[in-house]
């Protein structure tokens, strides 16, 4: 055999020894698990999933919570898509998916990192969410940076950082008036 196609057959079986190898690396632990549930003026309630919900995450994980704070009460929805990243999208289509039509949406500047607030309006009926990703790292809203982020760590086996996290919190009772006083305390203490 030449000393090329030596080379090549050498590169050639480390290269399928490491596909074979890879998916073996553990994946670190998610961040799905460190989402407070208490914390000083926080105090929350786990609800179970429906099953559509459960069916719609398919594999992914997630987390319902009604969320008492001192300005009121929310319902906190957090998706893990490391499982089923098809489960995790922008928060929009949720929403169009319930029969809301996303009538607007504003990015509300935070410490280190953005959320957008949504304006949901039905026939009837209007209402706000707030919603932003975090890997653990500045809270962002982009998913293509979500797709971005969840595909470089699927490569890298967990090694260039945590699984991103869609979080979604709602209301429960009148929209609050002053979101962009509000939104930077709710991330931060909602926020692993």
């Amino acid at each position: 055999m030449s000393p090329r196609n030596s080379a090549l057959t050498a590169i050639l079986a480390a290269a399928v020894a490491l596909s074979l190898l890879w998916p073996l690396i553990p994946m670190p632990p998610s961040l799905i698990d460190q989402v407070p549930s208490s914390a000083q003026g926080l105090s929350s309630r786990d609800l179970p999933l429906s099953e559509n919900e459960t069916r719609w995450l398919a594999g992914a994980r997630g987390i319902k919570r009604i969320v008492r704070t001192p300005s009121g009460l929310w319902l906190l929805a957090v998706t893990d898509g490391s499982n089923n990243r098809q489960a995790v999208h922008d928060p929009a289509y949720c929403f169009r998916g319930e029969g809301w039509t996303v009538s607007s949406r504003q990015s509300l500047p935070l410490a280190n990192g953005h959320a957008s607030l949504l304006t949901l309006t039905k026939p009837d009926e209007s209402s706000q969410a707030l919603a932003w990703f975090s890997d653990g790292g500045p809270p962002f809203t982009s998913p293509l940076e979500y797709w971005a982020k969840t595909t470089l760590r699927r490569l890298s086996r967990g090694l260039s950082g945590n699984e991103p996290l869609l979080f979604i919190l709602r209301p429960l009772g009148p929209p609050p008036k002053n979101w962009t006083a509000l939104a930077p305390e709710l991330v931060a203490t909602l926020t692993p």
